[in-house]
This record gives structure tokens, C-alpha cells and sequence, in this order.
């Protein structure tokens, strides 16, 4: 598009305006006098805001140096709910939508720097408990085994005329859910009047990643139905009318899902949405459209309009994901525990790692409250169809526990910490390889569905579907397990025998793969194939050749060996790394993917051939292979500028900006006049004293052991994509 053809209103507000980045002393961005006096959502846009502009309060619109900053009250739970007035819908969202822009109390966000620090409550007072059960309240405790306090007691209960024990016991005792609760329901479904713009992000998710955990035709179901049932409710925006919806929702919720193994999908599907609408569904939807918004790039079309404003991307996404979470809470304080729970908290635990700065420990926090859920629902124990559940529930429920078990896996690798799930206690039940619509299908269809798969489970058609992805990543996760437990764990045994059974492991899951899920060497980007799966197989590729540096590096520390297999993976992966970057184009939707590969493979692979080219520089190539120098020089500084083009307001930007300023010293170093052999490096400066001694005079290990006190910021790796 040319710039005489983009509309002059959206030109003028990319070119002028600004963002007002004056911060009041409670930690929140100042809003303009008519905004905050009216208590209305300030963009915080500068000479003016958006609201004041539409408003004609463009006079009006000014930021006060010294705005009042009373905290609102906050309401204890032993308060009447009947003595107050309730907020109207509007204004409430206005409200909490202040707190969503300006950070507090959820974030805490400063010029620069858009990275969600911690999560101090959800939605502020809008998270507050206001149902306190009685000490005779039965929890719904989930998922208990043979050494729990109750194992004897239901394995005798119905031997002696005891029925079993309801675990939905906590719907039977609540009668009434609190105005305060309704309230906060109001608020999320306010944000809803934007479902026609919800369902472009909804339809645009599913055309780009294929989905994560649940699949298209459950999504595009539910948010339909929602619209064309509620549509009047939602537009016209009366606080009384949403009050109402709220509370049917709540009731809806409240409710334990009924289905058995003869419900058909499209029947299940229909259960949960229009009138039987629940908040698992709601914060599925948010969260779906909180991920796109993440996944794609600032002026994208979706964003920008010829009739409105642009959109604020993250701030868009901010929103999302804080529904998302007020529908999480929900579940979560009356002890809803289902699997639209498990799925929405899944998909919730993706928009939340790719919001929060890499590395965070409310990434963390938030993939061991996913493992927690999972383990409570039972899915660490066989899957089957029986008479209470269908064979698409199994074939999801397969899927979602092995990809957590997959993404626990690799987040434990990248922070360096022992995996919360293990196989010793996990059934590892690979799902079939179908796609959505086969999933969802039944009868004959079903019965063909499966005859197409090879003996293993396979598609043999050649294509890659999600369960594709999931299959492939659950093995490898049981592989990297065994990586972890001697790289991380008390292991006394031999290092080398254990490191080399599992090298070998690796080596037999890699050519058993079918062919069709292998890379192609000679053509690595075919662009003849959708972005989204030459990911899947740059992804594939990565993680095979991920396990060998792994295993390198361990044996490298804990059995002093040499660097030259590691160097070999090394180059391996920092080839696939460059095919990404130089085709970054292609893959510009992805973003969250994009990342995720720059820093956990990019960065050790880079640094690794960096320090070895800084070491043969200074050796005068003692290697019996050495590195190409001209290459690899090159070749690094494609990454370095990679690296550089990564924007502050991105999450991995502190670690991104780490390995830059690394790679970019050691490439000045070896480009700087001068001896090349010197055997100090004084010259980079007496900040660092690791650069003024000198390097390598020992072994191989005494080489990787420097590495690992040069290593790269950890970060979270959590691969939900």
C-alpha cells in the first residue's frame, strides 16, 4: 500500500502522537484530566488521548502533573452485597480497563519495557473473595490414587451400601452466586461486544497455527452460537440486561458437564454455548484471540482499519489475556474442575508465557499450575473409551496431556531445573494422527478416518496436523527426560555409557520417522509448503539435533571430553537457525514461534561457534577441522543483526540484547587491527574480568567450563506452538 493510499487519520496517528510515558506515584501511567475525572479508559495518548478526540474534549485534554492518586476502596468479603448500588456495565469496564492500560495492580509497565513483571492479582479488585464455604464443605478434591487417605474407603464403599462419593458436591451446596460475582461476570462479558471483531482473529488463528489444544470446529462453534444467541444482549450494553446474562453463565458453569461414551462431537459442542454458555468457553475465546494478537506484527491489516482507529496489539492482547484469566479465577474459586477447564487453562498458559518477559517466574508459576490441573483431572493415568467417555474426549485428552508433558519437559531444559512430570508416573498414550475434521467426525466416517493410518498411528497422506506435532514432540520429550536426569540429577552411574544409550535412542527415533516429516537438506524452505508446517519441520529438526548438543555439553561437563561433536551439532543447528532468519519473512505471523527458536537454539549454538572461532583465532586454529573463518564471521553477523532488529517491547528482548552485545564483542575482537593471537583480551575492556585473562590454556574442558560462565540469560522456553 502506498502512502497516499493509506487513510490520512491513521497516518497522523502513527506520526504524532505518542505515548504519554509520566507515571503517578502509585506505579500506574497518568490518564488526561477528563478521563480520569470521568473515570473512563485514557489511551494515554499524546497531544490527545483517543477518548477526547472522539469526545471533542481536545482543549480539555491534558495531563496533570500532580492527578490524585486515592486508591479505590476494596470491599471486604464479610460486606453486605445487597447494600450496594451495582456498577453499570460501561462504566465498570471503563474502570477495570484503566487498570488493565496502566498496569496496576496487574502490571507493572515502564517506557521501553512491556514485559508483565508479576501478577499480583487477577483483574485487581475485581479477583477479590467474596464466598467463603462453611467448614462442612465438601472441595471437589479430583483425582485420587491408591495411597490417598480415601484409597480403602471407595474400594469398600460399595461392598457395604455406600454409594460413591460425588466429587460435584460443591454444586449442590451453592444456591446463590454473590452480586459481586455477577458483577465481575458483567465486566467480561462487556468485552465481548467486540465478537464480530473476535471472530476475524478467531477465523485468521486457525488459518495460521492450526490451533494448540482445541480445534477449530469446537472454537468457531462456540463463538458463533455465543453471538447469534446473545448478539442483542451485548450490543445494546445495558448493565441490567448483562447482570442477567452474567448470571446464567454463572449457572451454566456451575453445572457438572454431562456426556458418555455415545455422545458424538457436534452434540458436545452444542452443550456449552448460546444458552448453555460457561466461562470455560468465554476464556477459551479470549485467549485465542489474545494469541493471535501476539503472534502476528504491529500494523498488521486486522489491527487497521479505514474506519477506526488502529488497535494497540498488546495492549488488545493485555485485554484478552486478563478476561481470560478473570474466567480462569473463576473455575478456580469455586473448584471447577473439567476438561473445558483443562483446555482453557492450557490455552490461557500459552498467552501468558508469550506476554511475560522470557525467563519470568510467573512463566514458571503458571506451566507448574498446568501440570497441577493436569494431574488432579487423572490424565497422567490411561485414557480409554468406555461407557462415560467418547473416543474424540480420549483422543483430546491424549493430546493435551502429552504436549504438556512435552512443553514441561523443554521449559525444565531452559531454566535449567528438574521437570515436574515424570515418566515413572506418567502413561504416555500417543493420540492418533487425524486432523481436526476427522477428529471430529463419527460413525462410518470415523471408521474410515482411521483405516487411512499406517500400524503406528501415522497419517500416510503426508501432511502435518497438530497430532502430528504432539506425537513427535512426546517422544522426544521422553528422551530429553533421561538428557535432564543426568544432566541435572544425582547420577552416579557411567555418564558416557548412559549419554551414548541415549544418543543411540536418538539416533533410531530420527530415521524411524516417516520421510514425510523430515526436513529436506538440499531445499530446507519449500516454499511450496505452508509456513505453518516447514515450522513443524524446522521445529522437528532443531529439537533432534537439540538432544545431541545436550548430551554433548553434559558429557562435556561431567566427563571432561572433548568439543568436537558438540561443535559439529552446533553448526548443524545454527544452519537451520539461519534458514529461519533468512526466510523471516515468510514466517512474519509467527512471532511467538520465531522467538521461541531464537533463543533456544539460536543463541548456545551461536555462542558456542563464536568463543571456538575467538579460540582458534588466538591458537592459530589448533583444530583438526577448524571453522571456516570468512563463513562463520558472516554468518554470525546475519545473527547479531537479527538479534539487533528484536524491539524493547518484546518480551525476549533482555535476552536477545545479552547474546547481541556477546556475539558483537567477540566479532570486534577478532576484526580489531592488531595481533589476532594475543592470548588476553584486556582490550575488551576491564569491566569484565572473565575478557582480561587468559583463554583456554588448558583442555577442551577448561574451554566449555569458561563457556558456561559466558552462557546466554536463561529464559522460559515454553513451546505451546
Amino acid at each position: 500500500m502506498t502512502r497516499t493510499g493509506f487513510p490520512a487519520r491513521l497516518r497522523t496517528s502513527h506520526e504524532t502522537r505518542r505515548m504519554n510515558t509520566s507515571y503517578r506515584r502509585n506505579g500506574k501511567l497518568q490518564s488526561c484530566e477528563p478521563c480520569r475525572k470521568g473515570k473512563l479508559r485514557c489511551d494515554h495518548m499524546m497531544p490527545t488521548c483517543g477518548r477526547c478526540a472522539r469526545r471533542n474534549k481536545v482543549e480539555q485534554c491534558i495531563y496533570h502533573p500532580a492527578p490524585l492518586t486515592r486508591a479505590l476502596p476494596t470491599p471486604h468479603p464479610s460486606e453486605s452485597d445487597a447494600g450496594q448500588s451495582p456498577t453499570s456495565g460501561h462504566q465498570a469496564y471503563e474502570d477495570s480497563s484503566e487498570l488493565l492500560s496502566t498496569g496496576q495492580p496487574i502490571t507493572s509497565v515502564r517506557s521501553g519495557d512491556s514485559s508483565i513483571q508479576n501478577v499480583a492479582s487477577q483483574l485487581g479488585s475485581l479477583n477479590e473473595q467474596t464466598w467463603i464455604p462453611s467448614p462442612s464443605f465438601q472441595r471437589n478434591t479430583g483425582f485420587l490414587g491408591a495411597t490417598s487417605y480415601s484409597a480403602i474407603l471407595s474400594e469398600n464403599e460399595v461392598s457395604i451400601g455406600i454409594g460413591p462419593a460425588n466429587s460435584e458436591s460443591i454444586l449442590n451446596l451453592i444456591t446463590d452466586v454473590s452480586q459481586t460475582y455477577m458483577q465481575r461476570g458483567a465486566d467480561v462479558l462487556f468485552l465481548l461486544k467486540d465478537m464480530p471483531l473476535f471472530n476475524r482473529f478467531i477465523e485468521r488463528w486457525f488459518s495460521l497455527s492450526r490451533g494448540i489444544v482445541v480445534i477449530e470446529p469446537m472454537v468457531k462453534q462456540w463463538a458463533g452460537s455465543l453471538w447469534s444467541t446473545h448478539h442483542k444482549v451485548l450490543e445494546a450494553q445495558k448493565p441490567e440486561r448483562l447482570l442477567e446474562l452474567s448470571e446464567s453463565v454463572w449457572q451454566n458453569t456451575l453445572k457438572p458437564l454431562k456426556f458418555n461414551g455415545k455422545t458424538i462431537p457436534r452434540e458436545f459442542v452444542a452443550m456449552f454455548t448460546g444458552e448453555h454458555l460457561r466461562w470455560e468457553v468465554v476464556g477459551i475465546i479470549f485467549s485465542v484471540v489474545g494469541m493471535l494478537a501476539m503472534t502476528l506484527l504491529d500494523g498488521d491489516p486486522i489491527f487497521c482499519t479505514h474506519d477506526d482507529e488502529p488497535l494497540d496489539r498488546k495492549h488488545f492482547a493485555l485485554e484478552a489475556w486478563n478476561a481470560s484469566e478473570t474466567c480462569l479465577a473463576f473455575c478456580n474459586e469455586f473448584d471447577i474442575l473439567n476438561d473445558l477447564y483443562i483446555w482453557m487453562l492450557y490455552e490461557n498458559t500459552v498467552l501468558s508465557s508469550s506476554l511475560h518477559t522470557k525467563g519470568s517466574d510467573a512463566n514458571w508459576q503458571k506451566s507448574g499450575q498446568l501440570n497441577n490441573a493436569l494431574l488432579a483431572f487423572g490424565l497422567h493415568q490411561e485414557i480409554k473409551v468406555d461407557d462415560e467417555t467418547p473416543f474424540f474426549i480420549t483422543e483430546f485428552r491424549k493430546k493435551t496431556f502429552v504436549t504438556a508433558y512435552s512443553n514441561d519437559k523443554y521449559t525444565a531444559t531452559f531454566f535449567g531445573r528438574p521437570p515436574r512430570l515424570s515418566h515413572r508416573y506418567c502413561l504416555l498414550q500417543l493420540p492418533l494422527d487425524l486432523n481436526d475434521n476427522q477428529t471430529m467426525s463419527d460413525g462410518l466416517d470415523l471408521d474410515n478416518a482411521i483405516a487411512t493410518l499406517d500400524d503406528e498411528g501415522w497419517n500416510q497422506r503426508g501432511t502435518i496436523h497438530r497430532c502430528t506435532f504432539a506425537r513427535i514432540f512426546a517422544q522426544n520429550a521422553r528422551i530429553r527426560e533421561d538428557i535432564l536426569e543426568i544432566s541435572l540429577g544425582v547420577f552416579e552411574e557411567d555418564i558416557v555409557s548412559r549419554a551414548e544409550t541415549i544418543e543411540r535412542r536418538t539416533i533410531q527415533m530420527w530415521e524411524s520417522l516417516p520421510q514425510f516429516l523430515r526436513l529436506d537438506s538440499q531445499n530446507p524452505w519449500n516454499i511450496k509448503r505452508a509456513p505453518v508446517e516447514l515450522l513443524f519441520l524446522v521445529y522437528i529438526r532443531l529439537e533432534n539435533l537439540n538432544h545431541h548438543f545436550l548430551l554433548q555439553r553434559t558429557l562435556i561437563k561431567r566427563a571432561s571430553t572433548d568439543t568436537i561433536k558438540l561443535l559439529a551439532t552446533a553448526k548443524d543447528i545454527f544452519s537451520n537457525v539461519l534458514t529461519i532468519v533468512n526466510n523471516r519473512d515468510s514466517i512474519r505471523d509467527f512471532q511467538i514461534d520465531f522467538m521461541l527458536i531464537i533463543c533456544t537454539h539460536g543463541l548456545p549454538s551461536s555462542a558456542v561457534l563464536a568463543v571456538e572461532l575467538l579460540r582458534q583465532e588466538q591458537n592459530g586454529g589448533c583444530m583438526s577441522e577448524p571453522l571456516p573463518r570468512s563463513e562463520t564471521i558472516q554468518d554470525l553477523s546475519v545473527f547479531v543483526a537479527c538479534l539487533g532488529s528484536i524491539r524493547p517491547d518484546n518480551g525476549s528482548y533482555s535476552i536477545c540484547e545479552r547474546g547481541r552485545r556477546f556475539l558483537k564483542r567477540i566479532l570486534d575482537t577478532i576484526l580489531s587491527p592488531g595481533p589476532a593471537a594475543t592470548p588476553g583480551l584486556s582490550s575488551l575492556g576491564p569491566q569484565d574480568p572473565s575478557w582480561s585473562t587468559p583463554l583456554f590454556s588448558g583442555n577442551d574442558g577448561d574451554f566449555m567450563r569458561w563457556l558456561e560462565t559466558m552462557e546466554c540469560e536463561q529464559g522460559s522456553w515454553t513451546n505451546f506452538n
